[in-house]
């Protein structure tokens, strides 16, 4: 694994997405991820960590290529890093998820290919979950 590769947790109905950062002072691989606490099935209280790496993921840098984009230097994924640990924004699954976080720190963007590929095949997704919820879901640019 390299500094910045995207770490992909598929599972049955999505794929959960973090960024390798590299080995801490322990020699242990370390990863930036939107994480809950364990054992909870909510996001809402989900922040952005740097921690472990977990067992059971694989890289996939296939949103550089699905996107046209290269990859961003190590000093800017670095800055996007502290930005995302920072600003510690709340979780919202259409418009600031794991995979928002992950492509933010690759390539510079906040994209979801998971979530527009709900919105893109339930063009009346944005208008029920705002009925249902009392929510607007519009994506941030940053």
């Amino acid at each position: 694994m390299k500094f910045g590769d995207i770490i992909k947790y598929p599972h049955i109905l999505y794929s959960h997405y973090a960024v390798y950062t590299g080995k801490n002072e322990k020699g242990e691989d370390t990863v930036v991820e939107f994480t809950g606490e364990k054992g909870l099935h909510s996001k809402a209280g989900a922040t952005v960590r740097q921690g472990p790496l977990k067992p059971g993921g694989i890289v996939d840098n296939s949103v550089d290529q699905r996107m046209s984009r290269k990859p961003q230097s190590e000093e800017m994924m670095r800055a996007a890093i502290d930005k995302v640990l920072l600003d510690q924004q709340k979780y919202g699954l259409l418009d600031h998820n794991c995979e928002h976080v992950a492509t933010f720190v690759r390539l510079g963007i906040p994209i979801s290919l998971q979530a527009d590929t709900v919105l893109s095949t339930q063009p009346n997704f944005n208008n029920e979950m705002s009925e249902n919820m009392g929510a607007s879901f519009s994506p941030r640019l940053n």
